[in-house]
């Protein structure tokens, strides 16, 4: 059994809204589809991936990931964690595991989901921190277990309580292609020099 991917992204008019001081409304919807795509076509590169769908209620970012051969479904209910969870009942069905990812992890590279695939197990629950160890960009769950997902603030810690609550094992997962989620205007930054960054085709006014 093969591990099932869930890519959660925002209306594209509410996406990347910290990087309003330095990129306009245009630019930031451009960035987070190259972001997505990015992110898609890693997860469907990997081995041990089945199904990858991108969770969103934006129609636009729904025809933008079927052209690309990506299955989407919409949000089915207000709230990331509550949609997930709906989502997560029909996609475990015959999977080994539930894997969550954030769409705008630039460095993202098949072996950072080839580590996380390794640590399946299911008795586990595989935690990739963000940079700054505090929220969550990936999560992959047992499709065994009822486990409430509780990205936010704070949310690695969250994740690790839910599921000691459970009697599950919680591994930190601690990878830069994982780490790095595009966010803010340092993070960009960070990124304008990467050969990475530029393969994203987003122009960028600072």
């Amino acid at each position: 059994m093969s591990i099932g991917a869930i890519v959660p992204q925002k209306p594209l008019a509410m996406a990347k809204s910290r990087l309003g001081g330095v990129l306009p409304a245009g630019a930031r919807a451009a960035l987070s589809l190259a972001l997505l795509e990015r992110v898609c076509a890693v997860l469907r590169a990997s081995m041990g991936i089945e199904d990858v769908v991108v969770m969103t209620p934006d129609p636009v970012v729904g025809a933008f990931a079927a052209a690309r051969g990506v299955r989407t479904v919409p949000d089915p209910t207000p709230g990331l964690n509550a949609a997930l969870a709906e989502v997560f009942r029909p996609l475990s069905r015959g999977s080994r595991g539930i894997l969550v990812i954030s769409a705008d992890l630039p460095l993202l590279q098949p072996v950072d989901i080839a580590a996380i695939v390794a640590a399946a197990d299911p008795r586990t629950l595989v935690v990739a921190p963000s940079k700054d160890t505090v929220g969550t960009n990936a999560l992959l769950l047992p499709s065994t277990v009822v486990f409430r997902p509780a990205f936010g603030q704070a949310s690695l810690a969250a994740h690790r309580h839910r599921a000691e609550a459970l009697g599950l094992r919680a591994i930190l997962l601690r990878r830069p292609g994982l780490a790095f989620d595009l966010d803010t205007p340092a993070d960009l930054a960070a990124l304008r020099s990467a050969q990475t960054f530029n393969s994203l085709s987003v122009p960028v006014t600072m």
